[in-house]
């Protein structure tokens, strides 16, 4: 629970100083401007999902498969990259934004995994 809690808070700060940086007058690489969210966005709503599953079910060593991480990254690549382009001229299609959402999912699942499960102590 402490890496993904460690995720969480590095990618969430790392959004948030990159809008920051985004609305300075302060040209910057291409790769924060266009994909950087993208790559936060599934650790992000994974960690707050995950946060949310472990306050509802009593089993406390339960984790997200990569299945549903992947899922969602879909759900997420279909919906930003397929659908809303079509609709407004705000968002646009990118293949490389695609790859990113199974990237952080992909980042999130692997930090779930290496998190040691709790012992749990009986008295005796």
């Amino acid at each position: 629970m402490k890496r993904i809690n460690l995720l969480f808070w590095l990618s969430f700060g790392i959004f948030l100083l990159n809008l920051l940086l985004l609305r300075l007058p302060v040209q910057l690489p291409a790769f924060f401007s266009s994909h950087l969210n993208d790559l936060l966005c599934m650790p992000i709503v994974l960690s707050i999902c995950h946060y949310i599953i472990r306050k509802m079910n009593p089993d406390k060593n339960l984790k997200i498969n990569l299945f549903s991480a992947f899922s969602l990254a879909a759900l997420y690549a279909v919906y930003f990259e397929f659908y809303l382009p079509r609709i407004t001229e705000r968002y646009t299609y990118d293949v490389v934004d695609i790859f990113l959402y199974f990237t952080g999912a992909f980042i999130f699942w692997l930090a779930q995994q290496t998190d040691a499960p709790k012992k749990i102590q009986q008295n005796e």
